[in-house]
């Protein structure tokens, strides 16, 4: 709990330092104290969902494991307050089924509530002129992205903006804070899906292919996140160092959580969601801009 007041407190202040910068231009008369508390609750909506996402799961599944434990990050150095959050297996999953499902949870309710972050975001906007516009591209904002500057699935849920809010097509185009807690999301829902060691993404993957497959997978996630500063991208670069450096202390090295049932094939259904693990992993990718 404490952890979790304090990531609430680091995001709420992240949120109020990225209106003090812009709110001048979006909307002089709102509170700025209000607009931190929108950002704050839109992103840790997504991120509490994720975890929310794991509870329900190992509650179903009857796994013993602890509370999320949030990561709170300094402001300064993490530019949306926390770095996520964890939970911790206390015994080993029973199955590869089980194994699957406590994987694919997270990211499926997170993916699910960045969805509707983002549809509140659009329906709760601040409509903006061209001159507006301009001043805030002067101060580092970017409008009119596609993908991969954005989420792909963004891009889709942009043609929404018509019917949910008429009057935005008068606009030159419209700012919310929940627009950038959802780009976060989107970030966090990507790496938490790279098939890589003890993510989620690495979760399923073991389950699906085993052992080899994960080893396998591990490495060519690794190495696919270093491969956009090939073209002068290296957003990704930090995570994956991070994560090198937690496998290098790792007492298992590449290998992932493994299922005291490692014979047993997933189900004919899990297979399904296994491909929609990886639609959501393409359409959560983006090279943000910071």
């Amino acid at each position: 709990m404490v952890l979790f007041l304090a990531s609430l407190g680091t995001v709420f202040f992240a949120g109020f330092i990225l209106w003090n910068a812009l709110g001048d231009i979006i909307a002089p008369s709102a509170n700025p104290y209000s607009e931190g508390g929108v950002f704050a609750i839109g992103l840790m909506a997504i991120i509490g969902l994720h975890e929310f996402g794991h509870q329900v799961a190992t509650r179903y599944h009857g796994l013993d494991a602890t509370l999320p434990y949030f990561i709170p990050g300094p402001p300064s150095l993490v530019p949306f307050g926390p770095f996520g959050a964890v939970i911790s297996l206390r015994e080993p999953p029973p199955t590869r089924d089980q194994l699957f499902a406590l994987g694919l949870s997270g990211p499926l309710v997170g993916f699910a509530a960045m969805i509707g972050v983002f549809i509140a975001a659009i329906v709760f906007s601040y409509p903006l002129s061209g001159a507006q516009v301009g001043d805030l591209m002067n101060r580092g904002v970017t409008f009119g992205n596609s993908w991969p500057t954005e989420p792909l699935i963004f891009s889709l849920l942009d043609n929404l903006a018509p019917a949910l809010r008429p009057d935005l097509l008068s606009a030159s185009s419209n700012y919310s804070q929940l627009f950038f807690a959802t780009q976060i999301g989107a970030l966090l829902t990507f790496l938490n899906l790279i098939p890589a060691w003890q993510l989620d993404g690495g979760h399923i993957w073991r389950a699906t292919f085993g052992a080899e497959g994960h080893r396998i997978a591990t490495i060519l996630g690794i190495f696919a996140l270093f491969i956009p500063a090939l073209f002068n991208y290296t957003g990704f670069i930090g995570f994956a160092v991070l994560l090198l450096i937690f496998m290098s202390f790792s007492r298992r090295g590449l290998a992932g959580v493994e299922p005291l049932d490692d014979v047993s094939p997933i189900s004919d259904w899990r297979k399904v969601m296994f491909i929609f693990g990886l639609v959501a992993l393409f359409l959560s990718f983006s090279l943000i801009p910071f």
